[in-house]
């Protein structure tokens, strides 16, 4: 099997993903935060697994855990680049789900009754520029922690049922 077969596996799991998205924004209008993202998880978990199934030793080479948890390392990796692109491409381009979030931690701020105005404004602004950066680092974080126990799992069952035939 080709060594790359897990960077196809990656490009085309996240560009799925990230197509899913879209469509359950801008075609079933869900929210951003709703149960439809079970559906891309889903599709994430599959892509990921599936890069650690599909890998077959190349040259007769002694296949360890390493090797299957290669294959799903580098599907999750491209997986979580590309839906690092578009979570900043999409916020860049929808700014109303940022602003709802300020208003309403605005709103929470001002039932405190302990804040100023001043020092009100000053933490929507604080929100404003920490909000692309926020929201990025947990997207990125999120698939690589999830990428990695997944395939470590898969590449664990793997390596248990590998059997090498000639």
């Amino acid at each position: 099997m080709k060594k790359n077969l897990a960077s196809i596996i990656g490009l085309t799991t996240g560009s799925i993903m990230a197509l899913l998205s879209l469509v359950s924004f801008y075609l079933l209008h869900l929210p951003i935060e709703s149960n439809f993202n079970f559906i891309i998880y889903s599709v994430f978990s599959v892509g990921v697994v599936s890069s650690v199934l599909l890998f077959r030793p190349q040259n007769n080479e002694a296949v360890t855990l390493k090797h299957f948890f290669n294959n799903g390392f580098k599907a999750f990796v491209i997986v979580a680049l590309i839906m690092s692109v578009y979570t900043f491409l999409f916020f860049k381009m929808n700014t109303a789900f940022r602003e709802n979030k300020i208003a309403e931690n605005t709103l929470m701020i001002i039932k405190q009754g302990n804040h100023t105005p001043a020092e009100i404004k000053e933490n929507e602004e604080r929100l404003r520029s920490l909000f692309m950066p926020i929201m990025i680092s947990s997207t990125v974080f999120r698939y690589l922690i999830l990428g990695a126990i997944l395939s470590l799992l898969t590449a664990a069952f793997k390596t248990l049922g590998f059997k090498k035939t000639i």
